[in-house]
């Protein structure tokens, strides 16, 4: 909500200027005459003030002082109810001002008025001091108001945690939105991508159709991999304004230049175009398999990654290129076309290499949509392309607010979501030993400062980064081959124990929240659950494994690879929900 306050910061600014006038103005009245340099190294004796202009200097300050006094009373007349005794005390000192400059302005002599003027600037002086306490008492209150409205709102969120906390079924990204009745929209799609330059994050919201799609707005990149995402809504009729914010921490990495040939769906299949050079150095001319077949047609799902400066459309225009080919039955030599390109950004050259013509076909956005032909890519020397890293994790937060007309905002709804580009491990029966998981955490939180007698002074909220350390058991490791005790404690097999700590909060409030975990793995699906202690209460915790656990030849079974999760948990001052990360070490 937005509040009003009346400040006398601008009145106590003229008053302090009229009180320099009036000590300037006091300084250059009475006093004996003195002496001054005329510029030339000649002391000039200046002429002593007659009695006359003593007696108008003394009355002149007076009454700027008195004014002053004025100025500065009336300066906090409309904070007055804020702190009466120190404005009753102004008042009395106005009043103590005034008769003085009576005084002052009645005088017939420098000497009684020069008295006056002193009493007049000490009152005034009063009436400075308790203006200004009525103006702390102000500002106190103001303020006051201000904290209200944020602990209000932080009271909200703390609610939306809670109720995220107390779900049984997960609602995740989009929160209740996805499946609320009658909903126009559909899911909430995360998508991450990552180049040689930066990561890219993406939230979509899919309409009716693709192109009523709607994309979150990216509005801030946190740093160590999180970035910020928005949605805004119109206002309603009443001025409310909805936004969904999104925060997605993710590990993901640049991608690992990699000779041609070994990257997948990349193995040279085509002999060598030239069957007089032996480029393997086999002895034998023509069975060297150097270059690529490409595969032709509208529908394949490689034409992105082909590229070349003669694959060219202007915009607006579909436009088919039609390229020549080697044709050995006739004489006149006719050589097929090559022209230079990248293959999924390795350079080489294309060539039409078949028994007929091949074309290529671009739409009017430039992008090719079709090729015919036998076509293949010859790699350059040396030639790589970037492989995606295919194997990060990505976890984070979804809330929903409404902001009003006053500005007063609402937490509606809080969901925390963690996941993997890897598939889940599944059933982990198989799975033995122990092993030690370390990774990252985000989340929203709420921080509470409490007054001696437990009630609330300052609620605080914003997202949080926390480090995760977990400790996993699976099943019983044998002693032996014919021993199967094991060398585990029964107790400790399928659980897993860890802790959330080093919280970073946003506002930057100093805390020594820990959460300890602590909970079972259910080896038929690969996932973990427990409780979530941060001091009060019992939180939870949920988790997934992540990783290839298919046994190897040896049959050595394979620990997973990652986890991730969700949590929430209470502290005596305070309560968070977020997700979670983490990887084997």
């Amino acid at each position: 909500m937005l509040f009003c306050v009346k400040t006398p910061i601008n009145k106590l600014y003229v008053f302090g200027m009229a009180l320099l006038l009036a000590v300037t103005l006091a300084g250059c009245g009475g006093g004996g005459g003195g002496s001054a340099s005329n510029g030339d190294g000649d002391t000039m004796t200046t002429p002593e003030p007659t009695e006359a202009q003593k007696l108008a200097a003394a009355k002149t300050a007076a009454m700027t002082a008195y004014e002053a006094a004025k100025m500065a009373l009336a300066a906090v007349m409309d904070d007055a109810s804020h702190d009466m005794d120190s404005y009753s005390k102004a008042e009395e000192a106005l009043a103590e001002a005034k008769a003085a400059n009576a005084i002052a302005q009645a005088a017939t002599t420098s000497t009684v008025a020069e008295d006056a003027q002193a009493s007049v600037e000490t009152a005034r002086d009063k009436v400075v001091m308790y203006a200004g306490m009525v103006t702390a008492a102000a500002t106190k209150a103001a303020d006051r108001v201000v904290q209200e409205a944020k602990n209000k709102e932080a009271g909200t969120k703390e609610t939306a945690i809670a109720a995220e906390a107390a779900q049984t079924t997960d609602a995740g990204l989009g929160g209740s939105a996805v499946t609320a009745t009658g909903n126009a929209e559909g899911a909430y799609n995360l998508a991450i991508k990552r180049d040689r330059m930066a990561t890219t994050v993406t939230v979509t919201v899919e309409g009716a159709t693709d192109a009523a799609d709607e994309k979150f707005m990216q509005a801030m990149d946190l740093g160590g991999g999180r970035t910020m995402h928005t949605r805004t809504m119109e206002a309603d009729d009443g001025g409310n304004v909805m936004e969904e914010v999104v925060i997605v921490s993710t590990d993901i990495e640049a991608p690992s230049p990699t000779a041609f040939a070994m990257v997948a769906g990349q193995a040279l299949n085509a002999r060598d175009l030239d069957d007089t050079e032996d480029a393997d150095g086999d002895g034998t001319p023509g069975n060297d398999f150097t270059a690529l077949t490409i595969a032709a047609g509208a529908d394949n799902v490689n034409l992105p990654k082909i590229m070349s400066p003669t694959f060219v459309a202007a915009t607006g225009d579909t436009v088919t290129h039609t390229f020549d080919f080697d044709d050995a039955a006739t004489t006149d030599e006719d050589e097929a076309d090559e022209v230079a390109g990248t293959y999924n950004g390795a350079m080489g050259t294309y060539r039409c290499d078949g028994a007929a013509a091949c074309t290529v076909t671009l739409d009017g956005d430039g992008e090719i949509t079709a090729i015919t032909g036998d076509w293949v890519f010859t790699p350059a020397a040396g030639a790589t392309s970037d492989v995606p890293d295919s194997d990060y994790l990505h976890y984070g937060f979804w809330l929903k607010k409404t902001t009003d007309a006053d500005g007063a905002v609402t937490y509606n709804e809080v969901e925390t979501f963690a996941g993997s580009s890897v598939a889940a491990s599944g059933d982990v029966n198989a799975v033995l030993g122990s092993a030690t998981y370390e990774g990252g955490a985000v989340g929203v939180y709420v921080k509470n400062v409490y007054n001696s007698d437990r009630t609330l002074d300052v609620a605080t909220s914003g997202h949080f980064t926390a480090d995760v350390s977990l400790t996993t058991t699976f099943g019983q490791v044998p002693v032996s081959a014919t021993d199967t005790t094991g060398t585990i404690a029964p107790n400790l097999l399928n659980t897993v124990s860890g802790t959330i700590d080093n919280f970073m909060l946003s506002g930057d409030e100093e805390n020594e929240w820990s959460v300890a975990l602590q909970g079972a793995i259910t080896p038929g699906d690969g996932t973990a659950s427990g409780t979530a202690k941060g001091g009060v209460g019992d939180g939870s915790f949920s988790a997934t494994f992540h990783g290839d656990v298919t046994a190897a030849a040896d049959g050595t079974v394979p620990q997973p690879g990652s986890v991730v999760g969700e949590f929430n948990a209470e502290f005596t001052n305070g309560s968070v929900a977020g997700g979670f990360g983490a990887r084997k070490q």
